[in-house]
């Protein structure tokens, strides 16, 4: 049993004056320490705009066939306080969510996403637990276990899985203040379960599979994080067989430049965490893709290195065409997918599996999904 208890800083002031001098808006903002507590942070943070519980994963089943999937729950702040906030019928948070399983053997993809105005109960987050809910798909903190169950379920996809920690949670960036531009509160709370050992179930393509594997696990918040030149990212997380895991972001601006604040995480094989700090690292992409359906060319592979710690990788997605083309919120188009890793670290043989995320290649993003 890991420890549930972390405190590190102090609790950040609400909200942050603006340079025109104005009075700020209600939201709160990533600035300064976070006062970390646990089971409590694992729960929805309702003074920030933007929030997200975000699990991926690499799967197979008895007979090795492989899987990747991701379960994501969104909330997004729509009015600070409600006109009628004792009304069953008032909107203060929308909820919207992606569920993915790369089917790797058969070269398939498939997507399924919701969305809610999370009112008269469709959709919710508990604040003191990880407890969040959009319809029929949850995320579910196991009583005061460090354990999660995930279930999500469509007409043509189910995943119920169970999730345990393998290693500690991470506090991303500086003690979880992860930067994203210069600017005050341009800036998320983060942090990460590096690896989860999962085990559970998946239907997809007519089809039920019992399946264990690996899983990672983000949670974000926060209220204006991206800066106003800024158009997407690729982040990645990578498992390697050593048990050591990466985390990388790479902030992308309009003219094509690279943020500064660009970072990431190295978290040794006994849990303890490296900060990447910004100019750490370099990623060039070796491959691109182009998407038929959005005419967006993602890149699809990439090369790594990490000098402080003699890591020479590359980076391979498991299949192309990993691209959510969403309409429920607007259209959207972001590549998620599978990837596997293979290369050097200190000299020695790599190998590792994870995910990728790249967003901004089918348009920049807009403000409500930062």
């Amino acid at each position: 049993m890991l420890a549930l208890t972390l405190v590190v800083g102090a609790e950040p002031p609400a909200g942050a004056p603006t340079e025109s001098g104005k009075p700020p808006a209600p939201w709160q903002v990533a600035d300064g320490p976070w006062a970390w507590q646990f089971p409590r942070d694992h729960g929805a943070h309702p003074p920030f705009k933007s929030e997200w519980w975000y699990f991926t994963g690499n799967v197979r089943d008895a007979q090795g066939r492989r899987f990747g999937y991701q379960l994501t729950l969104f909330r997004q702040g729509v009015q600070f306080k409600p006109a009628q906030p004792n009304s069953h019928w008032s909107v203060r948070d929308f909820y919207f969510g992606h569920f993915t399983i790369s089917d790797i053997a058969a070269g398939q993809f498939h997507v399924e996403e919701r969305v809610s105005r999370g009112a008269l109960g469709e959709a919710g987050a508990a604040t003191g637990r990880m407890d969040v809910k959009l319809g029929s798909w949850t995320i579910q903190q196991e009583d005061a276990r460090e354990d999660y169950k995930l279930s999500a379920h469509s007409a043509d996809l189910d995943l119920n899985l169970e999730e345990t920690p393998l290693k500690p949670l991470v506090l991303e960036g500086v003690a979880g203040l992860s930067r994203k531009d210069q600017g005050r509160g341009q800036a998320s709370y983060y942090y990460s379960y590096p690896r989860l050992a999962t085990t559970g179930q998946l239907r997809v393509g007519g089809a039920t599979y019992q399946v264990t594997g690996e899983s990672w696990f983000d949670h974000e918040f926060s209220t204006s994080s991206l800066g106003p030149e800024e158009v997407g990212w690729d982040w990645f997380c990578i498992q390697l067989a050593s048990h050591e895991e990466i985390m990388l972001y790479v902030l992308r601006n309009k003219s094509g430049t690279i943020s500064p604040v660009s970072e990431g995480t190295w978290i040794a094989a006994d849990g303890h965490a490296h900060r990447l700090a910004p100019g750490s690292f370099t990623v060039e992409k070796t491959a691109t893709w182009r998407s038929a359906a959005s005419g967006a060319v993602y890149p699809a592979g990439w090369h790594i290195l990490i000098p402080e710690h003699h890591a020479d990788l590359t980076v391979t997605p498991t299949l192309a065409d990993q691209e959510l083309r969403l309409t429920k919120m607007g259209a959207l188009d972001y590549w998620e997918g599978a990837c596997d890793t293979h290369g050097t670290v200190a000299g020695q043989p790599a190998t590792g599996q994870g995910y990728t995320e790249l967003t901004g290649y089918a348009g920049a993003l807009k403000e409500g999904f930062q």
